[in-house]
C-alpha cells in the first residue's frame, strides 16, 4: 500500500530490493560497478572507462511489466537523442527469457541490455536507495556519481538536457529526493491516520513544493488535497474488494456513502459501478481462456462481452489488447477481439492512437494487413508525443514489410 499514490501518478510495478546494511546511500555518491550475468545488446559497459567522457543511465527493468514496456520506445528516443549518453537496460530474468524478448523488439529497443547477476546490480542500486516498483532508471554522470534516480518516464529527460547544458543543479535534486521520501512518508501517516504526523509532513512538503517545483506530475502539492486523495484511493480499493468478493448490500452502502464524501469533485460513482461490472465480465472470461477459470463458461461470457453496452472505450481497448497479445491466453478468439476492438474505435471517435493501434493489429492478425496499414498509419497522425509516433512506425513497417512479402 505504501507506493500506490506514487504508482498511481507515474506508473509503476512492484519488486522486492532488500535495503542494504551499509550507510544510506545518497545523490552524489559513486555509481556503483554493473555486475553483469550476460550483455544481451550492445557492447559492454564499464562505468569507469565512461568517467569524464559520458553520462550513464542504469534503468531496471522486466520483460512481464506493462510500464517497463511502455517505457522502452522513449528510452530508445533518448539513446538517438543523446549522443553522449549510454542507457544500459538491466532485467534480473533469465537470459533466455530476456533475449526472446530483445531480439522480438528488434530496432524499438535500440540501446545496451543485459542480465543482471544474482541480482547484485539491482540490489546495489535499487535496494541500497530503497526502490521496490520498475522501470527505474539512475542517471550516472560524468564524473561517475549517481546524480539522479526516477521513474524513466518522469524526469530523465529534462535531467539528461540539463547535464548536456551544464545547468543541473545536484542540490535541488537532493531536495527533491528529500521530498520523495517525504511524499512517501506523508502517505504511511494518512495509511495510519497519524494526524500529527501528517500536519507536520503537509507543512513540510508544501514548503519543498514551492521551493524546488512541482512534487507530483500533475498538479501543486496541498496537503489537505492530497490527504483526501489518499483516503479517496484506499476507501476505493476497499469498495472494489468488496465488489469482488459479493459483500453484503449494507457494507457496500456504507462504502459508497465514504466515497461521496471523498471523490473529487468530478468524480463519477455510478460510472464507476459500471465499469467494475463490465470489468468482472471480461475477467471471468480472461480467466477462462488462460486456463484459470471456468472453460464451459466461455461461450456464454463471449456473448456478454459483446452484448454489454455503455462499455469505457478505454476498457474495450484494454480488453481487445490482452487477447490480442497475451501470451497466456490458451483460446485466441480472433473474432471477439477484433469486436471489441472495433466497438473501442467507434466509441472513442477514432482520435485516440492507442485504439486505432490495437484495432490495426486486430486486422493484421486477421490477415487484413492492407487495412492494418491504413489504420496504424491514422494512429500515428494522432499519437501526442514523438516516443509514441517513433514506437507505432515500427509497427506499421513489420505491416508494411508483411504486405511485401
Amino acid at each position: 500500500m505504501k507506493r500506490f499514490l506514487l504508482a498511481a501518478l507515474l506508473g509503476a510495478v512492484s519488486m522486492v530490493f532488500s535495503p542494504l546494511s551499509a550507510a544510506e546511500p545518497k545523490l552524489g555518491d559513486p555509481a556503483p560497478a554493473l555486475q553483469i550475468a550476460e550483455w544481451v545488446k550492445g557492447n559492454p559497459v564499464n562505468l569507469a572507462d565512461l568517467k569524464g567522457k559520458k553520462v550513464a543511465v542504469v534503468e531496471f527493468w522486466a520483460t512481464w511489466c506493462p510500464p517497463c514496456r511502455a517505457s522502452i520506445p522513449h528510452l530508445t528516443q533518448l539513446q538517438k537523442k543523446f549522443k553522449d549518453v549510454v542507457i544500459v537496460g538491466i532485467s534480473d530474468e533469465d537470459v533466455a527469457t530476456v533475449k526472446k524478448f530483445v531480439a522480438k523488439m528488434g530496432d524499438q529497443m535500440d540501446y545496451v541490455v543485459a542480465v543482471d547477476k544474482d541480482e547484485k546490480t539491482g540490489q546495489a542500486y535499487m535496494g541500497a536507495f530503497g526502490v521496490d516498483g520498475i522501470p527505474h532508471a539512475f542517471v550516472v554522470d560524468k564524473e561517475g556519481r549517481i546524480v539522479w534516480h526516477g521513474h524513466p518516464m518522469g524526469d530523465l529527460e529534462k535531467v539528461l538536457e540539463e547535464l548536456q547544458a551544464g545547468k543541473f543543479d545536484l542540490e535541488k535534486a537532493r531536495k527533491r529526493a528529500e521530498a520523495q521520501e517525504k511524499l512517501e512518508a506523508f502517505q504511511e501517516a494518512v495509511i495510519q491516520d497519524d494526524q500529527a504526523r501528517i500536519e507536520a509532513l503537509g507543512r513540510e512538503l508544501e514548503a519543498l513544493d514551492a521551493e524546488v517545483g512541482p512534487l507530483l506530475r500533475d498538479r501543486k502539492f496541498n496537503a489537505a488535497e492530497i490527504r483526501d486523495l489518499i483516503r479517496f484511493q484506499m476507501t476505493l480499493a476497499e469498495y472494489q474488494q468488496a465488489l469482488a468478493t459479493e459483500a453484503p448490500a449494507e457494507t457496500l452502502a456504507g462504502l459508497e456513502k465514504r466515497l461521496e464524501e471523498l471523490a473529487p469533485k468530478d468524480f463519477d460513482l455510478a460510472g464507476m459501478k459500471r465499469r467494475l461490472g463490465h470489468a468482472q465480465v471480461f475477467r471471468q472470461y480472461f480467466r477462462a481462456v488462460v486456463g484459470r477459470g471456468d472453460t464451459n463458461q466461455v461461450e456464454k461470457l463471449t456473448s456478454q462481452l459483446k452484448e454489454l453496452s455503455g462499455v469505457h472505450p478505454d476498457d474495450l481497448n484494454e480488453w481487445a489488447w490482452a487477447l490480442l497479445t497475451d501470451p497466456r491466453v490458451r483460446q485466441r478468439d480472433l473474432a471477439l477481439a477484433t469486436h471489441l476492438a472495433k466497438a473501442a474505435l467507434d466509441a472513442s471517435g477514432a482520435t485516440n492512437a492507442s485504439i486505432l493501434d490495437t484495432y490495426a493489429r486486430a486486422l493484421f492478425d486477421t490477415g487484413k494487413v492492407s487495412e492494418a496499414i491504413e489504420y496504424q498509419k491514422k494512429a500515428i497522425a494522432v499519437a501526442e508525443d514523438e516516443p509514441t509516433r517513433q514506437a507505432l512506425r515500427e509497427t506499421l513497417s513489420q505491416y508494411e514489410a508483411k504486405a511485401r512479402k
